[in-house]
């Protein structure tokens, strides 16, 4: 699945916003039962180009908090079904042809209104932000709020899919700690990948999985050598494996063991972070519980030159 992230604007969050952005997504599209692959594009600005956009294309003269772009005329909100023979006829106009995958759509969200929304009604940046991408996944599903009956349908859905998450209104969240759909997709490429480990010295058979930008899984396992420096980590396995390809934007990485959490060494934290930003999501499997960690909080201060 292809989500793009594009950031317009000087202001800065100050939680993972990209894990938010793209676990919100992913709840939702399967909250919907989506039966394709899809992609969409969220763009983060801020107010004085969100009032552009909100005046150009809808001929309102001010900021507002996120705007959505539907890639898709429903029939009935959120009915892929009645869309099926429509989308198989019109396939090339509907479906990226790089990719295959359904092209739902755009979502702009202004950080500013995210920050006063969030101090207005006292909850936390995380869960507006949340709110804000769920809410616009809703119009792109083409659900709206233009009558009572309408808007009350849509906030629970909306409701529903931050609940998925537990992203509720009174935790002062700085980052989504329950397991995603992808995250436990991801962790079950990792112990599939763990059954090649050649680890005849340690032992301790490790699998990765690595997820790129567009949604592309590389997988690898640990590979150890007699003289032990040698050795190569799970995890660098999967990077050089996806690098040699000509990848290099990766999102998350999942590392599992059968002996206990395996976290990434040192060498491959540094390794990660060449390609995968502070944003980046590690899963380590932790008494078979997903736990999720930032590439930033597992290396604060990566070598950089």
């Amino acid at each position: 699945m292809g989500i793009y992230i594009e950031y317009n604007t000087d202001k800065k969050f100050d939680f993972n916003y990209e894990d938010v952005i793209r676990s919100v997504i992913i709840e939702a599209i399967d909250y919907v039962k989506c039966p394709y692959k899809a992609e969409l594009n969220v763009t983060i600005t801020d107010n004085e180009e969100i009032h552009e956009i909100n005046k150009q294309y809808r001929d309102v003269d001010s900021a507002t908090d996120v705007l959505s772009f539907p890639g898709l005329n429903y029939v009935e909100p959120g009915d892929f079904k009645s869309l099926r023979k429509f989308l198989e006829e019109n396939h090339e106009d509907y479906f990226n042809p790089e990719t295959d995958e359904l092209m739902l759509g755009d979502i702009v969200v202004s950080i500013e209104k995210v920050y006063e929304q969030a101090h207005k009604y006292g909850h936390s940046p995380l869960r507006e932000l949340a709110f804000l991408v769920a809410h616009s996944m809703m119009h792109l599903f083409g659900y709206d709020h233009m009558t009572e009956p309408e808007a009350k349908e849509m906030e629970g859905k909306q409701e529903d899919v931050l609940a998925r998450l537990d992203i509720t209104r009174d935790k002062d969240i700085k980052m989504i700690t329950k397991a995603t759909k992808e995250d436990e997709a991801l962790i079950k490429e990792a112990k599939k990948a763990m059954k090649f480990s050649y680890s005849p010295y340690s032992k301790f058979p490790v699998g990765a999985a690595l997820l790129t930008e567009d949604g592309k899984i590389f997988t690898g396992a640990n590979i150890e050598n007699a003289s032990y420096g040698a050795t190569n980590c799970a995890e660098r396995t999967a990077i050089f494996k996806a690098v040699s390809t000509g990848e290099k934007k990766f999102v998350k990485i999942a590392v599992v063991s059968k002996k206990g959490a395996a976290y990434p060494c040192g060498i491959c934290r540094q390794v990660m972070s060449e390609f995968m930003n502070e944003n980046a999501i590690c899963l380590v499997e932790v008494d078979k519980e997903i736990k999720r960690y930032s590439l930033g909080d597992l290396l604060a201060f990566s070598f950089k030159l």
